[in-house]
Parts: structure tokens; sequence; C-alpha cells
């Protein structure tokens, strides 16, 4: 009886703590609280959900529930008594009505969407964006009286069908089941005949009511579950629950009809309104039977007296053939047997035709089977009263089931149903069988919301389902077996009914489904891998023997319930991290297998204990996990120093008395001395138990010691030993002194007198006794006999409290001084004890110190010796008035209680008390004086308030400070909440009165004093609001609210307030009009719950009012006023133009977004500096302005330019500073830097030339040969000139973003990018492939594998191994990024757990550089494992976003610098370029060229030929590639023909001819050869060259001088002609326009010579070309302008860790976390793709490109700097070109990094989520054994050493017995290699 009571107590509880937690778990939610959702539809398909609500068709994403569009159904122009819908005319004003939507359905790619309006229309939606397709004038479809259900089906060859099952109207144009086509919704069947039959009803027109619960089609026959009341035409009503049929075969309705009442059964009660119903396939179909269930829930309503349910459910099922059909064809075989219980649906028509016998019906209707479909007219509409009946499976009160789903599982084969209720929960039960069911679990979802009737759906893969309510939609897991941690919680659930889907898989020691892939043998039956039944639950349910010596090893067996199959050497017994032992043998003959193992040799005890409890756990050699424990006790007799807890303990031990020892061989003790405990098998014992002990025994009075008195102490005890020869005697120990002690008669021991003391400044101090004899053997007190030592004078310094001690202390108050022990107080000297009257009382203080003299006022005094008894106290007076004591606030010598009486006058006086007893007295009198005073009211503020009250008032006058009690009153009632202020003021709130009082006196009541002052206070009209303009406002409040009423000022508190989930936001209101119509209110700030709706930047609050002192009229708004709309906040922009010239600009624009959504230009004002700029007027996208007509000073008062701040609202915006314009400058700034540098430089070489010419003396001709030079030169320096001004004035033509979009950008996929990433050197890693199947590779390779792995996931091993690692001299920084990539290889699959590694080694790596003072430098040069992890993390996880946003403008900013670089000269061996934006990669020279137009055609002649742009001086590689750049501009770089393999043939008058870079055309000079060029060819405009494929190996590119000088796979990228090591001094060098590695000719000959700067405005020209798409690009990257949800979860999460980790570390400096943060994400990431597009893009980089965008990347870098550097003429030029434009860039990166960290946090949750479907999606990208493999014997095998004394010498790896499982991986590892 006990173990059965024990066993559902433990269910119970089990259930009690898992059910708890997941009623606070968080789903995945979409949530509209003007929503009001009523239907849902589910697109497998697309794996969308549609979902109707008020005025709204919304369409989310299934996964996410994100939504993706959300159309408008409504309000439409409508009169219900309109006939048809606009654009008909109607004799009746239509309004603009709501629409709910009613019915929903998918019909191919749209949506029927009908709703309330237009008397129950509907209309077709494209179901991509939920717009309304075409104006289509619908008929009515369905009655909006009532909920109507709707099918669509489609049989082989036919039309699809719409069926409408709806409510019955009087309208005989929507009967109640019609069939309409799918293209007007025009009736094509119906029972429309019956219709009108029942129009004429008079009965049926006064209130005939039908509800369709659900319709659903199976084998061509539709179903209806509908609710009406059959006694519509009779006076008391009987709501019944009918299902009907029709066939889809019946095109007239007439003669299928058939319906039967539904009832479910339970105990004796009919439920019999159905709320919900779902058609469900139990089992998996077998052959001739049927599969098909209907479950229904129903509501309970007595008699069925009312449509509206009880709170009391039932669920019943019903099967669809051998229930419901089989009841159908019963019914009509009984009808033509004249059985009268049927007959002919009434409603349906006028009259009821009972059942008639007919012999020739009867023989058709014999042999018909299930399902039947009736066709015979004599039996139309068939009904009857003979219910369908089943009894329930479930039932339960105080709940309303409203929505039913259901899911067969079919790993378990068993079914679960799932039910939504009237309270926002999810109840969940187990099918036993068609009568019988168990809730296992109920999960609160939407606390306080109905589910919607059918709002229950199972996602498309079946591991979801999809609750719906009014205004949320929710997705939540069918089942969360992860979050059971113990056997018995995962079989538990539901009090031991178990959730079907969950099972424990035994070796995993996890919670799991059976089809989870890592519980390896799920489905082994009888094997134990997994199991799902509470009774089967593994343990360890014996262990023999139960403990052990903790010296002795013998072997264990251990019984272990539902033991996996095994042999022994799959299993280990683990003792705790004592040792590791193997399994010696398993017996499995047994019901519970046994298995056999050895203890430990020895186990260590800690003392005192006696015993040490351990873990004892079974370790699988497959999984690597300890998978069942218990609890076992190795016990040490010798630990215990006791007799008492030797004999007590439940281990075979005595105590020896003689020899004081705890033993488990007493056989060695003297007998007499033995005293026995339990089950000592050697014991040579004749007593037993701790009572047989030498001890003390308890005291019934404790024993009380004054310090330094001398007494002796005594005690009794009980089985003392008889002292032997040469023992020593007995001494009792009191804390740190000894004294001796004799044993008296009666075992009494007797402590010699001693004198003891403590220094602690305590009353009493509690020690216990210890006695000890034969020197240190200790007589055991279990009792705790203490002796307590106490000090007379500590807390007592007054005589009062001395008396007041315990007379138990015997302490007194001794020579009038201190308090005492009576034995320490000198002889003679005066000792007070007892209850006597103490001298000297004293008055320390009173209060009030003023009263009314009409008294009453409670005067408190406090002081010392004022009496130990109330009664002690004589009299209280204040001169001659009596104070009456009072026992309620009396402290005994501390505290004295009075009421004064009162005095006809003023008057002051001193406080004086008598204390006496019996013939004693004593007197006090106080140092101040009480004053009896005139308390009075001269003036009330407000002098008015509204008659509802609420009003706080404030009066002053004299003396209100005084006396104790104080009551108001105004107009005889009651002023609340009555206030003492220190200014001697009263506040208090005024009470409401009755209308027709407008004035009334303020009467102040002070104790018994009364002021009837002439004071007034008139109330007025409560107030009343008329108006409220605007009903907007910006998120963040601030802007101003107008109120139009009357009386709106009477108010003194005057608020506007906003309720957003029951928090309410406040606004202040003023500026009330003197006759109180108006006043002006700010609009609340509510941007902490501000959540507009999706694709919306508005959202809605009906829940405000206004507080106006006690008015509550007023107070919510809800329903009477329209919603309160809030608007996204505004937001302006820099300045773009920091010059403002009155002459030309009257007005200042500032550009922002959302400016006027909700404000007016009164809401903003406008300052620059000092000065204030006038609004003139504000739009969405600009606000104007006129400033001063001078310069404002700046706000610290200094000249120049002042800043622009915009306030508006509440916000605040710094625009950026203003300056006056002062001087125009004829050219804009870059371009007069460009010339005056020219001009400069000019100069400079004139003036050089004049100052040669004099010193230099030569001749005349070298004269002229010197100007003929000069005049060269400055022609060409003037051409140079000439050609850069033009091409800065000279607007670029680059591609549109619509010309790169038709292009397309070639991705590369997941896989291939990530590779780059990991190991950008290595195109082919192995971890691309499996390990190969050979002989090296065996079982043990694999398991070895397997086990590595394991030690990876284990946390504790993989940060000792990285750690370890880094630790190495040896580990370079190579080996720290293969490291990195490796890992996050492995981890592919736990993103979350690689996450949590990411952290901790983050946190390291911080807290290392605190330490060393280099926090700032984190991230910065990619020195450890843990900044290259960063890199791959974020590669990992941003890869989608990075596809999605940023990686269009990089494409389209690398093919801007691929067209421009390309539109000039590119040296094909250098790399110089004509146009760059690198100083070092420019061409310095002049170089003649021209453009020219060629043909291409293709490696396919039959294509068109391609136009294509070359330059005269291109290599034949570099027409080449431009030519098949042009020919495959849409092919992916890797998928076009390899330059290599294909040649140019141009064909000319003699003949074709093959293009080559090095032929006999190719010109020597010297040592220097130069390539060929297509000049040198003599090509020309309109040249046709075509593409062909190679024909032998005669190319430059595989000429063996330049093997060891290009790239193979772009041989364009490098053709350095440095030598090899055998390259003979006379060997060629190559060049193509410049000859580079040569000093003299580095910038062209002499000549041609120039100064080299004069080509640094080329720079500015490539960079004034780039600039809107580097712009372009980092607004993308940085979010501007841009909504910061768009910010990645991850980059959110890890700047947040970033700052906290800053506050841990005590780091306050934002420029480290800012250098981290950029350190991170823009240096790691970022830079590295804009420097190497090729990662995400399958494209070829040339080093010219290459160039241009390392002078991107590095200014993304400076831009992220804090650092400001500070720049001169003699700063590098790549460090000048974006000089203006760095501080923007910076602002930008400083905003981006604010606004992420503004956004609420990434819940670990949330990131979870993101990290398993990360990690759910790529986990097989690659090939995680590899990568072990690769970590294995690269890294463990050269360090295994180190990483094992690591693992041997740390704790928690000790404890995990991590260094032993590191070695087995090491054996299985090593065998492969023998």
């Amino acid at each position: 009886m006990g173990e059965h009571f024990l066993k559902i107590f433990w269910k119970v509880a089990v259930t009690f703590v898992v059910i708890c937690p997941a009623l606070s778990q968080s789903y995945i939610k979409y949530k509209d609280p003007t929503g009001n959702f009523s239907t849902l539809v589910y697109d497998s398909e697309s794996e969308n959900i549609f979902i109707g609500g008020l005025n709204k068709v919304y369409r989310l994403d299934a996964g996410d529930l994100r939504l993706i569009v959300q159309g408008d159904i409504g309000p439409k122009l409508d009169n219900p008594e309109c006939q048809t819908p606009p654009p008909a005319e109607c004799a009746f004003e239509r309004t603009f009505r709501n629409n709910s939507n009613k019915l929903l359905l998918q019909f191919g790619d749209k949506i029927i969407s009908c709703g309330t309006v237009n008397r129950g229309t509907c209309e077709f939606l494209y179901s991509s964006n939920l717009t309304i397709i075409g104006q289509l004038v619908s008929p009515p479809v369905i009655n909006t009286d009532g909920n109507s259900v709707a099918m669509i089906t489609q049989n082989s060859g036919d039309e699809p069908n719409l069926y409408i099952g709806t409510p019955a109207a009087i309208d005989p144009d929507l009967p109640p089941f019609t069939t309409r086509s799918l293209v007007d919704f025009e009736v094509q069947k119906s029972m429309l005949q019956k219709s009108q039959k029942k129009a004429s009803d008079s009965h049926i027109r006064q209130g005939f009511k039908m509800d369709f619960i659900h319709g659903f089609n199976s084998n061509n026959v539709n179903y209806y579950v509908v609710v009406y009341d059959e006694n519509y035409s009779q006076t008391i009503p009987n709501y019944q629950t009918y299902i009907a049929h029709t066939c889809e075969s019946d095109q007239t309705y007439k003669v299928s009809y058939i319906e039967l009442p539904l009832v479910c059964n339970h105990k004796g009660q009919k439920y019999m309104l159905a709320q919900s119903a779902y058609l469900a396939n139990r089992v998996p179909s077998e052959p001739n039977t049927s599969s098909l269930i209907l479950v229904v829930t129903f509501g309970m309503s007595e008699n069925g007296a009312s449509s509206i349910p009880e709170r009391k459910s039932a669920v019943c099922v019903y099967s669809l053939s051998d229930k419901i059909e089989y009841s159908f064809l019963n019914a009509y075989k009984e009808c033509s047997q004249g059985n009268t219980t049927f007959k002919t649906v009434q409603w349906a028509g006028s009259n009821q035709h009972p059942c008639v016998s007919n012999q020739l019906w009867e023989k058709i209707l014999v042999d018909e089977q299930v399902p039947y479909c009736h066709y015979l007219e004599q039996i139309p509409d068939l009904g009857g009263d003979a219910p369908i009946v089943a009894d329930a499976i479930y039932q339960e009160n105080d709940t309303l089931f409203t929505s039913v789903t259901f899911q067969y599982v079919d790993e378990v084969q068993e079914s679960v149903i799932f039910l939504g209720d009237d309270k926002g929960d999810l109840v969940k039960l187990r099918l036993n069988s068609l009568t019988s069911a168990q809730k296992y679990e109920t999960k609160t979802i939407d606390a306080g919301s109905t589910v919607i009737r059918n709002g229950l759906m199972l996602s498309k893969d079946n591991d979801s389902i999809y609750v719906t309510t009014k205004q949320q939609i929710t997705k939540v897991p069918v089942e969360e077996c992860e979050q059971y941690t113990t056997c018995s919680e995962c079989l538990g659930v539901g009090g031991g009914v178990g959730d079907p889907y969950c099972g424990w898989c035994t070796l995993m020691n996890r919670c799991t489904r059976k089809n989870d892939n890592e519980c390896t043998g799920a489905y082994k039956d009888g094997e134990n891998r997994w199991l799902n039944n509470f009774d089967q639950c593994i343990s360890i349910t014996d262990i023999e023997p139960a403990n052990l010596p903790s010296d002795m090893q013998i072997e264990l067996t251990l019984t272990v319930r539902s033991l996996p199959s095994g042999t022994p050497q799959s299993y280990f017994c683990v003792f705790e991290d004592i040792k590791t032992m193997p399994v010696l043998a398993i017996d499995n003959t047994k019901e519970s297998p046994t298995l056999t193992c050895e203890t430990p040799p020895e186990v260590e005890i800690v003392k005192p204990d006696g015993f040490r409890k351990v873990n004892l756990s079974i370790l699988s050699n497959e999984t690597n996990m300890e998978f069942v424990s218990s609890e076992f006790v190795f016990y040490d007799c010798s630990a215990f120093q006791d007799c008492t807890n030797c004999v007590s303990s439940n281990f075979a031990c005595d105590w020896c008395i003689y020899e004081n020892e705890c033993t488990g061989n007493s056989l060695k003790c003297k007998l007499q001395g033995v005293v026995g405990g339990k089950g000592n098998a050697q014991t040579n014992a004749t007593k037993f138990g701790p009572d047989k002990c030498p001890r003390l025994k308890k005291r019934d009075t404790e024993i009380l010691l004054s310090v330094d008195t001398k007494r002796p102490i005594e005690v009794v005890a009980q089985n003392l030993p008889m002292l032997e020869t040469g023992q020593e005697g007995y001494e009792c120990v009191i804390g740190e002194e000894v004294v001796r002690a004799e044993v008296m008669v009666n075992n009494t021991i007797r402590c010699e007198p001693k004198q003891y003391s403590y220094s602690d400044q305590e009353q009493e101090k509690p020690i216990v006794l210890k006695v000890r004899w034969n020197g240190n053997f200790m007589i055991d007190n279990p009792d705790k006999v203490t002796v307590t030592l106490y000090k007379c004078d500590v807390n007592r310094t007054t005589c009062g409290k001395c008396l007041l001690a315990d007379s138990k202390y015997e302490c007194g108050w001794c020579n009038q001084v201190m308090c005492r022990y009576k034995d320490h107080c000198q002889n003679g000297a005066p000792f007070l004890n007892g209850n006597v009257v103490c001298p000297n009382p004293k008055i320390i203080s009173f209060s009030p110190l003023k009263g009314p003299i009409e008294g009453g006022t409670q005067l408190i005094i406090k002081g010392e010796n004022l009496g130990l008894a109330f009664n002690d106290t004589e009299s209280i007076m204040v001169d001659n008035v009596n104070c009456v004591t009072e026992e309620e606030g009396y402290i005994p010598s501390e505290q004295l209680q009075c009421t004064l009486s009162s005095t006809p006058t003023r008057l002051s006086s001193w406080v004086k008390v008598k204390i006496s007893k019996e013939s004693t007295t004593y007197s006090a009198t106080s140092e101040e004086k009480y004053s009896f005073v005139i308390p009075e009211v001269t003036k009330i503020e407000p002098t008015l308030g509204p008659m509802s009250g609420g009003t706080d008032v404030i009066l002053e006058g004299d003396n209100l400070d005084a006396g104790t009690s104080v009551n108001v009153t105004i107009a005889d009632q009651p002023c609340l909440d009555i206030q003492r202020k220190e200014d001697g003021t009263i506040h208090c709130v005024t009470s409401p009165v009755i209308t027709n009082v407008t004035i009334g006196d303020v009467v102040l009541m002070i104790d018994n004093g009364k002021d009837d002052s002439n004071v007034m206070f008139y109330y007025k009209t409560d107030p009343t609001i008329t108006k409220i303009l605007p009903g907007h406002a910006i998120a963040s409040g601030g802007t101003r609210v107008q109120v139009k009423g009357l009386n709106l000022h009477v108010a003194k508190k005057k608020i506007l307030t906003m309720t957003i989930d029951s928090q309410e936001f406040r606004g202040e209101c003023f500026n009330a009009s003197s006759l109180g119509v108006s006043m002006t209110c700010k609009a609340p700030n509510i941007s902490a719950k501000f959540m507009p709706l999706e694709e919306a930047n508005y959202m809605s609050i009906p829940e405000y009012g206004f507080i106006l002192d006690g008015v509550t009229k007023y107070q919510s708004l809800d329903g009477e006023y329209p919603p309160f709309e809030y608007f996204v906040d505004p937001e302006y922009f820099d300045l773009e133009d920091n010059e403002y010239n009155k002459n030309e600009d009257e007005n200042l624009i500032i550009p922002g977004r959302n400016l006027n959504l909700a404000s007016q230009k009164e809401d903003v004002q406008v300052k620059i500096g000092k000065g204030v700029c006038e609004v003139k007027d504000i739009g969405l996208l600009h606000l104007t302005c006129k400033p001063p007509e001078d310069q404002p000073k700046s706000l610290d008062g200094s000249d120049g330019a002042a800043e622009v701040i915009v306030y508006h609202g509440n916000l605040n915006f710094s625009v950026g500073l203003l300056k006056y314009y002062k001087w125009p400058l004829p050219l804009p700034l870059e371009q007069m830097i460009a010339i005056a540098a020219i001009l400069i430089i000019v100069i400079l070489i004139i003036v050089g030339f004049c100052i040669y010419r004099c010193k230099a003396g030569r001749s005349e001709q070298k004269i002229t040969q010197f100007r003929q030079q000069l005049d060269q030169l400055e022609m060409k320096v003037a051409q140079e000139c000439k050609e850069a001004f033009a091409e800065l004035q000279i607007e670029i033509e680059l591609p549109t973003n619509e010309e790169y979009e038709n292009q397309g950008i070639p991705y590369r996929e997941f896989r291939s990018c990530i590779l780059r990433v990991l190991f950008p050197d290595q195109p082919d890693h192995p971890i691309l492939r499996d390990l190969p199947e050979n002989g090296v590779r065996s079982e043990k390779v694999d398991m070895g594998l397997q086990q590595f792995g394991s030690l990876i996931n284990n946390k504790t091993f993989l940060l000792l191994f990285i750690r370890t690692l880094e630790s190495q001299s040896s580990f370079t920084i190579k080996d720290k990024s293969n490291v990195a990539s490796l890992l996050i290889v492995v981890l592919q699959s736990k993103m979350d757990y690689a996450t949590d590694i990411l952290k901790v080694l983050l946190a390291d790596l911080i807290e290392k550089g605190v330490d060393q003072d280099r926090a700032r430098l984190l991230m910065r040069r990619n020195e450890s494992v843990a900044e290259k992890f960063v890199s791959n993390w974020l590669s990992f996880l941003l890869h989608s976003y990075l596809q999605e946003s940023a990686a269009a403008p990089l494409y389209r900013l690398f093919r801007a610098i691929k067209i421009h670089v390309e539109r000039g000269p590119v040296d094909a061996v250098t790399a110089d370029a004509r146009y760059s934006l690198n100083e070092g990669k420019l061409i310095r020279e002049i170089l003649e060229y021209e453009t020219l137009n060629i043909y291409a055609i293709g490696l396919d002649p039959a294509k068109d030929p391609v136009e294509v742009k070359v330059l005269s001086i291109d290599t034949i590689m570099q027409a080449k590639e431009k030519i098949m750049d042009a020919l495959y501009k849409n092919v992916p770089y890797s998928q076009r023909p390899s330059p290599d393999t294909v040649e140019l043939e141009w064909k000319n008058t003699s003949g074709r001819l093959t293009l080559q870079d090095e032929n006999d055309y190719t010109k020597g000079d010297g040592e220097w050869k130069r390539l060929n060029t297509l000049s040198v060819y003599e090509i020309r405009n309109g040249a046709s060259i075509t593409l062909i494929n190679k024909q032998g190996c005669n190319s430059t590119l595989t000429h063996p001088r330049y093997m060891n000088s290009h790239v193979t796979s772009s041989p364009s990228r490098s053709m350095s002609p440095m030598l090899g090591q055998g390259d003979s001094e006379n060997s060629v060098k190559v060049c193509h326009l410049v000859k580079h590695g040569d000093n003299d000719n580095q910038e062209g000959d002499r000549g041609n010579r120039m100064v080299s700067e004069i080509f640094l405005t080329r720079l500015l020209y490539t960079k004034g070309a780039l600039q809107k798409f580097v712009d372009e690009l980092f607004a993308t990257i940085l979010n501007v302008r841009r909504e910061a949800a768009n910010v990645p979860l991850p980059i959110k999460y890890l700047f947040d860790y970033f700052d906290d980790q800053a506050k841990e570390n005590g780091i306050t400096n934002p420029e480290v976390v800012h250098a981290w943060k950029s350190n991170s994400l823009p240096l790691r990431f970022w830079v590295n793709l804009i420097k190497n597009p090729d990662v995400i893009f399958d494209i070829h980089k040339s080093d010219a490109v290459d160039a241009c965008l390392s002078i991107i990347g590095q200014t993304l870098m400076d831009s992220c700097s804090v650092s400001e550097h500070q720049l001169t003429k003699e700063s590098p030029s790549s460090k000048l070109l974006y000089a203006k434009d760095i501080p923007n860039y910076k602002k930008l990166v400083a905003e981006y990094y604010t606004e992420i960290q503004r956004r609420p946090a990434v819940s670990d949750q949330e990131m979870n989520r993101v990290l398993g479907d990360h990690s759910t999606k790529h986990k097989y990208d690659f090939h995680e054994q590899t990568a072990l493999n690769e970590l294995y014997y690269t890294y463990v095998r050269k360090y295994r050493e180190i990483i094992l004394s690591g693992l041997e010498s740390d704790e928690f790896a000790q404890k995990n017995k991590l260094s032993f499982k590191f070695e087995q991986v090491e054996h299985l590892m090593n065998e492969t290699n023998v």
C-alpha cells in the first residue's frame, strides 16, 4: 500500500516539475493587437500561412511567422439594407464598415476571402501580394450572421467545385448548401426550392439559426457538422449538433441530403453543442478497412436550452464508416421499413413527412454498402431522432475546447489529439482507443485568449503545431523532449501518462524522439535502447553489498532494470572520480540483468564523517557516456571520533572504550569496554547501542556562571569507565580552560572552581562542556550540555535597563554607577535589584513640541529610568496642565505616552514627570518647553476644483505643524490623503460633492482644536472633453495634442495617459485657457512599448484617456474616440551644405525622413547656436527654416560655425555646424587644389630652368636643345592638365543597378565561399571529401575519431586543448588559423556549442589583454585561435545576410572598378594603370592610344558577333580577356573556358592570323622585350576577331621563361619578368608599357619624363567615378538610412557580448569597446570581403583592380578607428584621397554601433534558434570526420604529451576522466598504424 502511494506521489510530483516550466516557454509568434483573427489556411507547397482578420488578410512565413505581406479587405462602403454591393446604386447611404473575414480558402495562386460586408460577398486575392483581383461583383455567398464552412474539391477531369455551408437565411438567393462557380461565385446547384418554401414559414423567419462547425470531403461525399435549434418553431429551444452529408453526384441536392443528431455522453450527461471537429487518419490504412475518424469537441448545455455552452467540455471520436456512414445507411433502411423515428428535415420544407414502409425501397437498400449516396427521390432530406452516440474519451470542467486537431505518430504508432481552449491553452491527449484518452500536458500559449475555431494546424513536417487566437498565432513544437533531463521526467509526463513522442535513449542518457538519428538502435526491440514506459525507466535497483569498508576490495553485483543489451566489454563501472573499473560479467537470465565489477583497492575517507557516498555509474563504451547511476557508500570505522556516532551508524562498527577508537574488528579490544554497533559479525560486545556509551546526561536547567566568578560546575554522567592503573583522571574543558574533575556519587562529575571570562561585548556566551579522561579520551556529550557565561554590564548602561535583566542572572545596580553581579558589588555599596524605582530619571526628548490649546495632543516622552512598570509614573505635567498617561506607548524605563488636557490660553512651559513606588519618588524636567498654540488656516491653493474631487490642495497658515492628529474637511466632506510637509503646509485631496454644492468652508481639526476659518473652496462643474486634435503623435512623444472642451481649467492635475499591455505612459497638459475651453498636452513617450505593425509605420492605441483630478469619465476613451495612433519617430540627417548664403538661400533645408507623419511645424524648434531658425514648413523628407540675418554665436559664445540642433517633441538631433557663407570660390575645392598644384609645379619648373640657365654657362646649342625639351615638357604638362581638367568635369558613365541586375550576380554557393574563408590557399582541401575507404581506414579509426569528436564536444577538453596549443612557441599564427578553421568545421552541426566556446575564448583573450594593458588590440592582429574563430563564425552566420544585403553593392563596386580601370591602359606586367586609386599602381607617363570597337566571334560561330571595346595598346591576353568578358558576361568565371585554352584569330587581307603576345612581331629593346599589342598587328576599328581553341603550346603564357612568373588560372594577373635562379645575365626581360625595375626609366624615357606628382589628379578622377559605389557599399554595411531591425542577430549578439565583457573587466573607455567591434566585424569580415570579392563571387580579380580594392578596404578600416590622424601635405596619397570622407564615414560607424546597442538584447533562446537553424541547414557541407582526422594527426600527435599532462593536472578534466578517454582515443588511433 505504501509503495503504491509513493509511486503515485512521485508521478504527480514529476508531472508538476515538468509541466510548470513549460508554462513560461517562449515560442515563435506573430501578434497584431488589432487583428481579430478568425480564419486560418496553411499552404504546404509554399509553406506560407494565410490568416483572415478584421479588415486584413495576412500572409506569414510558416517557418518563423514573419509577416510577408498584409492585404486590406476593409473597411468597405456598405449598408445592410443594400441588396447589391458597389458599384451598384443603392437608395440607402453607404458608409465605411469594418469587414471581418468569415471564410478563407486557397485556390491555386489565389485566395478566396468572404467577409461580413455587402451581405457576405467574396473576392479573389492574389496569394503573392494579397491584393484584390479585378473588380468582381460577387453575389452573396455566406450569411454574415453565423459561421460558415467551405470546401474545394475536384474529381479527375472535372472542373473544381466550391461547396458552401452557411446558416439558412430568408433570402432565397442564399441557400444553406450550395455549389458555386470558382469564377464568379454564382450558384450552380443548391437547395434553392426548399429555401423558397422555408421563406414562407413565419417561424423560420422569426429566428431560425444554424452554426456550421466544420466541413470536410471524403470519397466524393461532403460532410457538415452543424448546430441548430430543432424546436425553432416552438417556445422552448433545444439546441442539437447534427452531422449531415450530401453527395457530389447529387446535382440538385434533392435526394442525398441526410442529417442525424451527434451526441457525446459522459457519465449520464449529454454534451450536445459541438465546438470544433477534425477528420483524422488514426492508423495506417489497411486493405478493406477504414481508418478515418471524426474527432469532435462538445460543450454542455443543460437540456439544450441555450446555444451558448457552459464551461464544461467533452471530446468524442466517431468512426466515419463504422459509426457515421453506417448510421446513415441504417436510417434509410429503417425508413424503408416504416420506422417513424425518421422523417424529412423540418427546416428544409414547410411540413415533415414520417417514413412509410415500402418493400421495393427495402429491397433496393438491403445490399447497399457504406459510404452510401442515396438516389431515391422518394426518401429526400432524411433526418430523425436516432442520434449517433459515442462515449467521451476525455472530459474536463472549467474549460471550453474551441479547436481540435490530430496526429498519428508513425514512429511509435500512437495517436495524439491537440485541443485549444478558451483560456489560451494547448491541451495534449494521448489516444488509447476510440473510447479512451488521457491528458499528458497543458501549455499556456496566449493566456486569457480563446483559441479560434479550427485554429490549430500542424506544420508540413508535422514537427510543429500552429495555435491561433484572436490576436496571435504561435508556432509550438509538438514535443519538447529535450527539456526533460532524467528518465523519470521524460517518461513520467502527465502523472505517468507519458508523452507519446518522447522516450529515454538509455545509452545517450537523453530524452529523445525515437527517430532521433543519434539514438542508435532505438528501433531494435528488446534491447532497451529506447524506453517509452514509465515503469521501464533504467535504474540500478540493487547493489550487493550495499556498503563496504574503504580498505576492502571485492566484487560488486549491480542489478540494473532495463539494461541495454551488450557484452561486459561494452560497459565500465565508474566510482565517481576515484577509479573506473571494467565490468567482469553480465547475467541476463534474470528479469533485471546483473553485472559484476570490482571496487577500487582503497578509498580515502575524510574525517570525522566516517563514510563517503560516491556516485556509482555505468559507462557505455559505445557512447562514452555514463547512463545510469546510484549511490554507494564506502566507510571507515576509524574515522568516527566518538562512541555515539560510531555505534549509531549503519555500518559494522564497534566502539572500544579503553582503546578510544571505532573499529570494524572489536576482537582486539577489551571485552568489558566494547559497545556494539549494528550488524558487525566480528563483534564480541555484550552491550549495544548509543545508550551504553560513556556520556553526559541531558540537564533540565542551564548552567549559568557570571564572568570572574569562581564556582564549581557539576554534571551527571552515565556509563563512565572504571579507571585502570596508569590511566589519567577526569578533566573539564570549557573553551580554552582546562580544570581537574572528580567523579562523585551517582556518576556526578564535579569540575573544580575557577574564574572564567570572555572578551566579546555580548551579554552571554554559551560554551559546550567537554569532559575527558586518560589524557584525550572524550566522554560523549550528545545533548550538548552547555555552560553559559554572562556579563551584567553589557548593554545595561542605566539603572532601569539593569533592573530589567532576567532575575536568573542576579544582576543589580551597584553604587548608583553600573550594573554588576550581586557578588561583585563591593561590600557596603548600595545595590538595587528587583522591582524598585531607579533614581535620577531623565527626559531626553519629547514630541510634538507644540499643540492646540484645546488639548488632545498625544505626547511621546523619551528618556532614562522612567520606571520599571506603567504604574510607576505618578504624573506628567506641562505647567499646571495634566497629561493623562497611556499604557499603549509605554516602554519600561525608556518611553512614556500621554494625552494633554486643554488650557484656556496660550502658554509655554517645561514637561515634568514624577516616578514613584511606595514611598520613593523621583522627578525629571525637560530641557525644552512645550507650547500651547492656536492653529489657523489663512490660504488654500488652488481655490477651485471639479465636483468629482481629486484636486490636490495646499493649506497655508500658522502653527499647522502643531499637535499629532490632523483632519481637514471642505464643504463638510473629508479631505483625503492628508500629509504634513516640512515647510509647515498641509496637503490633501478633495472628495467629490453632490451637484448642488458650489462653495464650501475649509475646516481644520488638529487634535481637539478646531479652526473654522473664512477660507473658502469653490466646486465647479466637471471638465468635459469634446475634441482631441491631432489624434496621433511620434513614438518618443513630446508633440502637442490640442484638447477642446469646457471647464478644462478647473482640474489642477491634467495628464494625458496611454496604456499598452497594462503599462501606463503619461504626458503633462498645460496652458489651459482662462475659460477652460482648451488646453495643450504633450503626447506621452511610448517608445519602450512601440511596436508598429509589420510593413507599416504606426501603432494604434485604443486605450488612452485623461487624468483630470477625480473626474473618471475621461480616464478611458476606449470606444468613445478613435484609437490614438503613434507613428515612427522622425529622423534628421546631417546638413548637406554646412555653409549658408543669406543672399542666395533664403531658407535652410534640413533633410530627414518621416518628419511630418504625426507632426506639424509647431512641434519643431530649430536652434543655430544661440539663435533660432524660424520653422517655415515641414515635409516628409525636409524641414525648412529661416536662419537669423547674422551669424549666430555658438553655444559657448564663440564666433564661427554654430551647431544646428533640431528639437522635435522629446527628441533632439544635432545635424552639423553651420557657417554663413562669405567668400565664394570660382570652382569646387578639389578642382582648385588640383589646378593650383599643377600651376605651382609649372612655376617651379620654369624657376628651376632659369636658375639652371644662369649657372650653367653652356653653349648656345645646348641651351637651344634645353629650350626645345622644356617646350615639349610644357606642352605635355599643358596636355595632361587639360585632360585632367576635362576628366574631372565630364560625368562618367558606369552601368546602372538595373544593368547589373539584368546581368546577374555570380554568387558562390555556401560551401565554396566558406572554404575560401577557412582555407584561402587550399581550394581542394580534404574536408571536401570523406576519408578514403582503404586498408588504413578501419572500423577502429571511425571509432577513434568518433570518440575524439566526443572529446571535442566536451567543453573542458576543448578549451584545455586550445589553450595548450597556444601556449607552445612552435604553434605558429598559421597553425592557429588552421586549428580555428578545422574546429568550426567539426562544430558546424553544433553552432550553439561553437558559440559558447567562442565566448569563453574571447573572455580569456580580453582578460589577458586587460592584464597586459593591451585591451584595445583585441582582434587587431589575428594572433590567436579566438580571433580567427570570430572571423569564421561571422562568415558562417552572415553568409545569407551577405547575399541579401551587402553582396549586390559590393559586386557593383567591383564591376565599376574593373570597367573604369580597363577604360585606360593597364600594364600587363606590373599591373600599373592609368586609372587607379593606388598611387603605387599609377602609370606616370603619357601614353598614346586609341579606343577600338571590334567585333568578337565566340567558339560557336553560329551566334552573332559581340561588339567589344579594347585599347590599341592592349596585349593580346588583355584583349582576349575583354573579349571573353563580353562573350561570357552572364557566365561565372569558373564555368568559362580558361584563357590558356583559347586563342584569338584575326582575318585580314593576307589571310588568317593567330594573335600572340610573343612571336616574330615582338620588338626588342636591348635586354628588354615588349609584348605584342593590337597596334603591333595594326588592328583597326571594326575588325572581326574570332575566339578559337588553342592548337599548340606556342603562347607566351607557357613559355619556359615565364613559367615561374604568372598565375595559371589567370595569366594576366601577373607576368612578372623577374628571372629565375637559372637565368643568365644576358636573359631578356619582358615589359609592356613601362620598363619597371629600371630606375632610369621608371617614369618614362628621359625626353618624356615629367614630375610624377602631376599625374595624381588621375586618383581624384577615379575616386569621383567610384564615389557613389563606395558610398552605397558603406551605407549598406553600416545600415545607414535603414531600419535597425535589419541588423543580423549574430552581430547584435557579438556586440552585446563585447559590452558585457567591458563591464565585467571594468573597462570604462568606450574607445576600447569601439575598437573591439571594429576589429571583429569591419576589419575581420567586411574589409576581407572588400579586398577579396572573389571569396563570395565567382569572378577573376586582376592586380589592378585589387590595388583599388585595397585602398577602399583601408578607408573602411580608417573609418572604424577612433584615433584621429593628423594629415599634412607630406601624408601619403592613400590617406589624403578619402581624408574629407572619413569623418562622415566615422560618424556613420558610430551611429551604426549606437543603433545596434539600442536594439533589444538578443536572448540566448533567439540566438540558439538561429544557430540551430544554421546547424541543421549546413551540417553536411563539410566532412567532420576528415576535419577531426586533420586535427588529430597534425596537432594532437605532435603535442600529445603536453595535452595529456594538462588533462591530468586539470581538476575538471580529472573529474570527467578526460585523460582516460584521451588515452582510449590514442589507443584506437595508434592501433591502425601498427
